[in-house]
C-alpha cells in the first residue's frame, strides 16, 4: 500500500489579495469504476484515477503553482517523480495559481497515454499481435476516453462556483463503434486484434482470449486464471483496468500502481465444496462540497485534505488483514471482507463489530463531517458485479433516509434480500440477533435471518423500518 505525504507549507508569492485559485477535476469517474466486473477491475480503476490525479498535481508543481488540495506538499519539484501515487487520491483538484485549462487537460492527457501505451505495448510483445487490426479503436479510446472540467476565481468559493457552472457544458463523447450487436459491451466494443473490422468470427476471439489468460496466468487452471479467464469478453477500458494490476505493465507506468499483496477473494473452495459468504462495504463523507464550501481559507481546506488522507492511510493499515480496500484516500472508500485458506469463515459479530469500529475511527478523526456506509453480506453465488451493484444502491438508500447511517443488506444467492437501514448508535442491537437454532454471537448464521423477516419488520428507528424484497 501506499502511504499519505505529510503538509510541508512553502512560501507563496502569488498569495495576496489578488491570488488566483483553480479547481481541476475530470470525467466519468463514477461509470469509470462501476462499469466492473470484478474486485480487481475495480482496483485497476481507482489505481488509475489515483495516477491521472497524480499527474495533474505534477504538472501543477512543474508550473510553481500550490496544490492545496488534496493535501501533498513538494519542497523541490525534481522530487516529484519519486512521490508515492497515494491510492484513492481525489480527482478534485484545488490549486493557488494560475493553472490553466490546457495545462490541466495535457497533463492527463499525457498519464493516460502512459497508460495506453504500456498496456497496448506489452499485448504487442507478449502475444505477438499486430496492431494494424485494432490500431483505430486503441487510439479513439487514447484520444476521447476524458474531459476535464476547470474553473477559477479570486477566492476558493468563487473558483468552486465557476467549476459548477462549466460543468454544465459537456464537450466529452464516447467512441462510437460499429459492428453486430453480439460483439459490443454496451457502447464498447469486445477487444480484440481485429477488432477494427467488421465481421470477425468467435473463434478469432476466442483463441485471443484464451491465449491471453494463459500468458497473464500460465500456472492457473482454465476459467480459473488469476486476471482474465478464457470465457470473458472485454472492451478497451475494460482491459486496461485488469492490466494494469498485472506486475509487468504497472511497474512500466509508475512503481505504485502495482500491489503485490492482492488476493482474490476466497468465496468457494472449489475442492472441497465449501461455500463462504463475504462483506462488502461502501462509505461516503455527507454533504463534502457543503463543508467545502464552509472553508473559505487555504489553510482549512488542506488541512481537512490531509484529515481525510491520514484516514484513510490508516484505515487501509487496519483492514489489512480482513480482506481488501479497493480505494480509500478521499472521503470515499470501498472494500471487500473476506476470509483466507486459514480462517475461511467470517465471523458475523466480528462483522458488526467492525462496523461500529468504523464509525468511532472516523469520529475520531475529527473530519467535521458524518459518515455514510452501504454494507453487503453477500451469498457465495452471487456475482461480484450484482453485489457492487448492491453496494451503491445500499449506499444510496442511507443518503436518501438522513446520512449518517449505514444500511446492511443480507443477499441471498437466490437473488432476494433484507436489509435494514439505522442510524450508527442503534447498531448494537444485532449483537443480540439469534438464529432460528437458538445460536448467537460468533456461532448465529445469518443465512438464516429470512426466517425472521417478519419479525425484524417491526424494528424500527427514527421511523425507518427493515425493508424485505
Amino acid at each position: 500500500m501506499t502511504t499519505a505525504l505529510q503538509i510541508s507549507e512553502k512560501p507563496q508569492t502569488q498569495e495576496t489579495k489578488d491570488a488566483k485559485y483553480t479547481v481541476i477535476t475530470f470525467a466519468p469517474v463514477q461509470s469509470f469504476i462501476e462499469k466492473s466486473r470484478k474486485l480487481r477491475d475495480l482496483y485497476g480503476a481507482s489505481q488509475i484515477l489515483s495516477y491521472l490525479s497524480w499527474k495533474i498535481v505534477c504538472a501543477a508543481n512543474s508550473k510553481n503553482c500550490e496544490v492545496i488540495s488534496p493535501a501533498i506538499a513538494i519542497d523541490d519539484v525534481s522530487e516529484m517523480a519519486n512521490v508515492d501515487i497515494v491510492q484513492g487520491m481525489p480527482n478534485r483538484i484545488l490549486i493557488l495559481g494560475d493553472f490553466s485549462h490546457n495545462d490541466a487537460h495535457k497533463a492527463l492527457i499525457e498519464g493516460w497515454k502512459e497508460i495506453v501505451t504500456a498496456c497496448r505495448g506489452w499485448l504487442r510483445d507478449n502475444l505477438q499481435i499486430d496492431d494494424e487490426g485494432w490500431f483505430n479503436s486503441w487510439t479513439r479510446w487514447q484520444i476521447h476516453a476524458w474531459e476535464v472540467f476547470w474553473g477559477s476565481g479570486d477566492s476558493i468559493p468563487l473558483a468552486m462556483r465557476d467549476l459548477e457552472t462549466r460543468k454544465l457544458r459537456r464537450a466529452w463523447t464516447v467512441p462510437n463503434w460499429n459492428g453486430e450487436s453480439s460483439s459490443l459491451s454496451g457502447h464498447d466494443a469486445i477487444a480484440h486484434p481485429n477488432m477494427d473490422n467488421l465481421g470477425t468470427n468467435d473463434a478469432e476471439i476466442k483463441r485471443f482470449y484464451k491465449r491471453l489468460a494463459e500468458v497473464l496466468d500460465p500456472s492457473g487452471n482454465e476459467n480459473d486464471r488469476a486476471y482474465i479467464n478464457e470465457n470473458e469478453r472485454l472492451s478497451i477500458p475494460e482491459l486496461i483496468k485488469r492490466l494494469v494490476t498485472y506486475e509487468a505493465i504497472a511497474k512500466k507506468i509508475h512503481r505504485d500502481l502495482y500491489a503485490p499483496t492482492f488476493r482474490e477473494v476466497l468465496r468457494k473452495d472449489d475442492k472441497s465444496g465449501a461455500t463462504y459468504w463475504t462483506g462488502w462495504f461502501m462509505g461516503d463523507g455527507d454533504k463534502v462540497g457543503d463543508h467545502l464550501k464552509r472553508l473559505t481559507d487555504k489553510a482549512s481546506v488542506t488541512q481537512f485534505s490531509q484529515s481525510l488522507r491520514t484516514w484513510g492511510k490508516q484505515f487501509q493499515i487496519d483492514f489489512d488483514e480482513k480482506g481488501r480496500v479497493v480505494y480509500a484516500g478521499g472521503d470515499d472508500f470501498l472494500g471487500v471482507m473476506y476470509g483466507d485458506k486459514q480462517t475461511p469463515k467470517l465471523d458475523s459479530r466480528e462483522v458488526i463489530e467492525w462496523l461500529l469500529d468504523l464509525r468511532d475511527s472516523w469520529e475520531q478523526g475529527n473530519l467535521g463531517i458524518t459518515l455514510s456506509v452501504g454494507f453487503v453480506w453477500a451469498g457465495h453465488s452471487v456475482p461480484q458485479r450484482d453485489v457492487l451493484q448492491h453496494c451503491r444502491e445500499a449506499e444510496k438508500l442511507v443518503k436518501n433516509l438522513g446520512r449518517d447511517r449505514v444500511t446492511i443488506r443480507i443477499q441471498f444467492n437466490n437473488g432476494q434480500f433484507v436489509q435494514w437501514t439505522t442510524p450508527w448508535k442503534y447498531l448494537e442491537w444485532l449483537k443480540a440477533y439469534r438464529d432460528r437454532n437458538e445460536n448467537t454471537g460468533k456461532d448465529a448464521n445469518w443465512s438464516h435471518v429470512s426466517r425472521y423477516a417478519e419479525l425484524f419488520t417491526h424494528i424500527h428507528s427514527n421511523g425507518k423500518i427493515l425493508r424485505i424484497t
